[in-house]
């Protein structure tokens, strides 16, 4: 039925949308917080207390006061000075080897500073003193993520559940109005904007394996199931099986990542699209603050015919697209990442078919006390190869734009609660706001939807 196609097609971004769900963002977000604990766990796990800025000046006047050295060292490291502050806390246990809170503070930095065999030796010997209660958990903290860190297998369970809400969920042309090569209609009522609510559930295996060499060459893969029940709209629940295995190698600064993945999207009960994929990233760590790095990326999107949209073979086709980046360390609270991409999509019909080039800026901020805040900002351009029959002889060129933010806190923090059982540790609660804009030529892929929610996820490691 061609007459379907304005509606099956305005639905094209959205099936791929949610093909790419595991891996735009759910795997991103969770990247970004293995980011965070090897850059950051020190600060986001033992808050530092509230005491005024202490300046080098202080010290020098007072050279054996430990208090204030102490106090120097924390100031330090709010300045994001970790090397500055080892040899602070390195000076002070000359003067008193024996102090084990300026003992376990040279650990954490240590620990941050990722120098891992010499904060495990710390904290051993600390934790065969006999310790405050308070001091002894923090301790303990550490050192258990240290050994994580340290075994050659490392196995996690990240669960998620959610609420979501869409103003424009079916992706409506804005203008309610339909181009054919007949002439421009007013949409049908079914076809026009609906807003709608949805439940959301991920659930992903994860596996890394460290390689038995001299360089640090790490295996991983996972598995993930996702899903999103509509309140209204049933045609747009969503069901999606993930597969991923790859492999990073690391050789001095410079670090590869090549990746395999597949998922199989349902869309409404029925099985819509299965996606192959593959890419290809490398890494170069410019300095200390900065990384360049570039991604290829080859995939094969196979659509299948439904009683929704019972021509939906027609989309299937190659995705193609390079990307090149850098990220910005600034300090260890703040990552920023700068990207530009070329895109082309080649479907078995030409109409189908489109290329272009797109910019994205990203910005991770680490709160503390757990806390993060991710922004998002993506733009691309679309220009398609010939004119769609049924829409007429006009060519069609898109442009969209993405806007989101996601803000996360652990639960332990909303209720500042200072002791919590362990089963909860690391709940953690997020909301986000999201706001899509496609503008096109022709008004039937021209929309905008805005999007909100909010989930509650733990991540469980073994």
């Amino acid at each position: 039925m061609i007459f379907d196609r304005p509606r099956r097609t305005g639905q094209r971004l959205i099936g791929r949308a949610a093909a790419a769900i595991t891996r735009s963002f759910v795997v991103p977000c969770f990247a970004i917080l293995g980011w965070a604990g090897s850059h950051a766990t020190a600060q986001d796990s033992a808050p530092l207390p509230a005491t005024a800025e202490v300046t080098y000046d202080q010290v020098l006047a007072e050279p054996d006061n430990l208090e204030l050295g102490y106090l120097y060292a924390l100031s330090q490291i709010r300045r994001d000075d970790l090397l500055g502050a080892s040899a602070t806390l390195d000076r002070l246990i000359l003067l008193a080897p024996g102090e084990p809170n300026i003992r376990a503070l040279r650990a954490i930095v240590l620990y941050r500073l990722d120098n891992l065999r010499e904060a495990a030796q710390e904290f051993a010997e600390l934790l065969a003193l006999d310790l405050d209660p308070t001091l002894r958990a923090n301790i303990e903290r550490y050192a258990a993520e240290l050994d994580r860190r340290n075994q050659q297998t490392r196995l996690s369970l990240l669960t998620s559940f959610g609420y979501q809400y869409d103003t424009n969920r079916a992706g409506a042309p804005d203008s309610g109005r339909l181009r054919t090569f007949l002439g421009t209609f007013d949409v049908a009522t079914d076809g026009r904007k609906q807003d709608d609510h949805s439940l959301t559930g991920l659930a992903r295996f994860n596996l890394e394996h460290d390689l038995a060499t001299q360089g640090r060459h790490t295996l991983f893969g996972s598995i993930s199931l996702y899903g999103a029940e509509q309140f209204k709209l049933d045609d747009y629940d969503t069901q999606d099986i993930g597969a991923q295995i790859g492999g990073r190698f690391e050789f001095g600064e410079i670090f590869l990542t090549p990746t395999l993945a597949y998922d199989h999207v349902i869309l409404g009960g029925e099985s819509y699209i299965d996606y192959y994929a593959a890419s290809f990233r490398a890494d170069y760590r410019l300095n200390d603050p900065v990384n360049l790095w570039a991604r290829g990326d080859l995939g094969y999107v196979d659509y299948r015919n439904t009683e929704a949209y019972p021509a939906g073979e027609l989309q299937s086709g190659a995705d193609l697209g390079i990307t090149l980046g850098s990220d910005f360390y600034l300090g260890s609270s703040h990552r920023l990442t700068v990207s530009a991409s070329y895109s082309s999509y080649n479907s078995d019909q030409d109409w189908e078919s489109y290329e272009g080039p797109g910019l994205a800026l990203n910005h991770t901020w680490l709160l503390g006390e757990g806390a993060f805040l991710m922004t998002d900002l993506m733009g691309e351009y679309q220009d398609y190869r010939m004119a769609d029959p049924f829409t007429g002889a006009t060519e069609r060129h898109d442009w969209t734009y993405r806007a989101r933010a996601t803000l996360g806190v652990p639960v332990q923090t909303l209720f500042m609660a200072e002791t919590w059982p362990d089963y909860l540790a690391g709940l953690t609660m997020s909301v986000y706001g999201e706001y899509y804009r496609a503008d096109s030529n022709i008004t039937n892929y021209d929309y905008d939807n805005v999007r909100a929610g909010a989930t509650l996820s733990k991540r469980w490691e073994f």
